[in-house]
Parts: structure tokens; sequence; C-alpha cells
């Protein structure tokens, strides 16, 4: 044993160089995975709030409709016809020379 240094720091062992599971990929405590759960929880999160909006909306309509078949029920507006007609009737429908869109699809040219 002898006389020590006094400068000279004690030897110490290190064994091991930390918890090894922190380099496993599956292991829940990662930087990685921490960051992809937390990416999951948010998305789930957004998901959440678009459907609450949607529901939102689609309430909003329906109360709308409700109101307005009350008012029609009434006689205070006029009540409205939906059919798509606007869709088939029209310029676009005929084209700007009047023999419709079909000829230039089968190949006719344009005058």
């Amino acid at each position: 044993m002898g006389i020590e240094n006094p400068r000279r720091k004690p030897h110490r062992i290190k064994m091991g160089g930390g918890d090894l599971n922190l380099k496993k990929s599956w292991h829940p405590q990662t930087l990685k995975n921490i960051e992809k759960v937390y990416l999951r929880e948010r998305k789930a999160e957004d998901e959440k709030k678009k459907i609450a909006q949607k529901m939102k909306e689609i309430e909003e309509q329906r109360q709308m409709k409700e109101l307005q078949e009350l008012h029609e029920a009434s006689g205070r507006i006029k009540k409205k016809q939906e059919r798509l007609d606007w869709i088939y009737g029209g310029p676009a429908a005929e084209g700007e020379n009047g023999r419709g869109s079909r000829g230039v699809f089968v190949g006719q040219e344009e005058d």
C-alpha cells in the first residue's frame, strides 16, 4: 500500500455506459419514440377538432333547414325547388355557336 500521492485522483472503475435500453429502437424513452408519440397524439387531437367542427357545421345546417321549412310552412317565404337544371341549361350546355359541345369531341372543326 505505501504512501499515496495527494494530487492523484482515485481511480474509479466505470462499468457500462448507462442504460443500454436507451439504445434500442423499441424503447419508449428514446427521443425518437417520444417524438413519434407526440406527433400521433397531436394528429389525433387535430382529427377530433376537425370532427367536432364538422359536426357543428352539420348541426347549424340542419337548424337552418328546419327554420326555412317552418317559414315555408307558415307562408312567409316561397318554397324553394331544389333542382339541378342550372347545371344542364345555359350557354355552357349548348356551346357558343349553338351546336352543343359534342361536335368538338367528335372531331368537327369549330366555325
